[in-house]
C-alpha cells in the first residue's frame, strides 16, 4: 500500500511540476517582480501537503522588501517547507541548476544559482549584488551544506561581506525535525528519513519519503538584524549563526 501511495504522490508531483514550468515560464515573460514569487510559494505549499509535511512555526516572520532569510539546511525538502512560508527566492549552489527537473523548477522561482569556485567569485558577487538591488526577499542556507539537523554548522563569513553597508534586514530562521513517518525524531535512522546529507543519493531518499507518513518540522524565526549596524562580516555572520542556533529544537531526542 505504501508503494502505491508513494508512486501516486510522485506522479502527481511530476504533473504539477510540468504545469508549474509552463505557467511560470509564461508569467515571467511579463514580470520577474513580486508577482512572480506568488505562485512558487503556493506550489511549495502544495508539494508540502502532498508529501504530508506539517509545519509548526515560532516567532514572527518579517515581511516586505530588502530582507534576507538565513537558516540551517537539513534536506531538499526544506525548500518546500520554507518556500511555503515565504514569498522569496532561494540562493543555491551552482550544481543544483543541473539537477533533472529540480534545477528547472528552481529557476521558475527565480533561484539564484551561485558558483563557489574561486575563479567565479567576481561573477557570483555581481549576480548577488544585482539581485539585492532588486529588493526582493532572498533565502539562503548559510552552512553551505546539509546536516541531520542535530547541530548548526559554522557559517562561511565571506558570504556576508556583500550585506555590509546596505540597509538589509537579515532574519535568522531554524528548521528542526520533530517527527518522521509517525515516529519521534530521536534517532539518526528516523531523522535520516527526512534529512538528506553526506553521500546520500537523491532518488531512493525521495522514494522512501514519498512512501512514508510524512514529517513534522518546526521553523523558528528570530528578530531581524540590520546589516548596516555591523562593521565586519565575521560579527554579522556570528550574530546570524547565534540566532539560528537559538531556535534549534532538539526536544524530540530522548535523554
Amino acid at each position: 500500500m505504501r508503494s502505491i501511495i508513494g508512486a501516486g504522490r510522485l506522479f502527481i508531483f511530476l504533473l504539477s511540476a510540468l504545469f508549474t514550468i509552463a505557467y511560470q515560464s509564461i508569467l515571467m515573460l511579463f514580470t520577474k517582480g513580486p508577482a512572480a514569487l506568488v505562485y512558487p510559494r503556493a506550489y511549495h505549499d502544495f508539494c508540502r501537503k502532498l508529501l504530508n509535511i506539517e509545519i509548526i512555526t515560532e516567532g514572527e516572520i518579517a515581511r516586505g522588501r530588502n530582507i534576507v532569510y538565513v537558516g540551517n539546511h537539513i534536506s531538499y525538502l526544506d525548500v518546500q517547507v520554507v518556500g511555503s512560508l515565504l514569498n522569496a527566492s532561494f540562493i543555491a549552489k551552482k550544481e543544483v541548476e543541473s539537477w533533472p527537473l529540480f534545477g528547472v523548477l528552481g529557476k521558475m522561482g527565480r533561484t539564484l544559482y551561485i558558483s563557489r569556485a574561486p575563479a567565479d567569485a567576481a561573477k557570483a558577487t555581481k549576480m548577488l549584488s544585482d539581485r539585492l538591488e532588486e529588493g526582493l526577499p532572498l533565502i539562503v542556507f548559510a552552512e553551505g551544506t546539509s546536516t541531520n539537523g542535530m547541530q548548526v554548522l559554522p557559517f562561511k563569513s565571506s558570504f556576508f561581506e556583500i550585506f555590509l553597508n546596505k540597509k538589509i534586514r537579515i532574519q535568522p530562521f531554524t528548521i528542526s525535525v520533530l517527527e518522521v513517518d509517525g515516529q519521534r525524531a530521536d534517532s539518526e535512522s528516523v531523522r535520516d528519513q527526512y534529512a538528506w546529507h553526506g553521500d546520500m543519493t537523491l532518488e531512493p531518499h525521495l522514494w522512501n519519503f514519498a512512501k512514508s507518513k510524512g514529517a513534522v518540522v518546526k521553523v523558528s524565526f528570530q528578530e531581524p538584524l540590520l546589516s548596516s549596524s555591523f562593521k565586519d562580516r565575521k560579527t554579522l555572520s556570528s550574530a546570524c549563526h547565534d540566532g539560528v542556533v537559538k531556535g534549534l529544537d532538539l526536544s524530540s531526542i530522548a535523554a
